[in-house]
């Protein structure tokens, strides 16, 4: 898929925004109370700015034909989704919610994630298996998001933002092992 660097910088970027994310993730139930609200919206968004540098790293990988041009085009997509989903967590903390965005953002986070599955499903199935049952979760959410009536500035959208903790690990883990067989 592309040279060791290139791969461990992918990994270095997934795993660190996998980390975060899900530093992140524990901390929502402290949110509950009021607090920590910045710090957990600071958290996804750093996680997020990570996973998205991470997302067209991993697309950067794959060969200059027509499929790899297609899976970074939707890289873009996804990348935008991981920081957009972010960027509307810190948004929510100053008062300055972007919803629309999110939801939006979520469903191009789970679109990335279709088309990772798609390219590797017969490659790395296991990897492959996973970004799909995590875009099945975004969706969820999004339907969550159309069909139940949360309280008021409950978004239940942003329930997929615990997803990116998990994915970024075990997309560092795959990348990690890319360059071990390599070497």
């Amino acid at each position: 898929m592309g040279d060791g660097d290139g791969s461990t910088r992918g990994a270095t970027l997934a795993g660190l925004g996998g980390l975060v994310a899900l530093a992140a993730s524990v901390l929502l139930p402290f949110h509950l109370g009021g607090g920590l609200g910045t710090a957990i919206a600071v958290g996804f968004l750093a996680g997020g700015a990570l996973l998205a540098m991470a997302s067209i790293e991993l697309a950067s990988r794959f060969p200059r034909d027509s499929g790899g041009r297609w899976m970074r085009n939707w890289a873009v997509l996804g990348a935008a989704g991981f920081f957009v989903s972010g960027l509307g967590l810190v948004g929510d903390v100053v008062e300055r919610p972007i919803v629309t965005a999110e939801i939006a953002a979520v469903a191009a986070t789970a679109a990335w994630w279709v088309a990772v599955w798609w390219r590797l499903r017969d490659r790395r199935r296991w990897f492959a298996g996973f970004t799909l049952l995590a875009a099945a979760g975004s969706i969820a959410a999004l339907i969550g998001q159309a069909v139940w009536e949360p309280p008021a500035g409950a978004i239940p959208a942003r329930f997929a933002y615990v997803l990116w903790g998990p994915w970024g690990l075990w997309l560092a883990a795959v990348l990690v092992r890319g360059v071990a067989r390599r070497a």
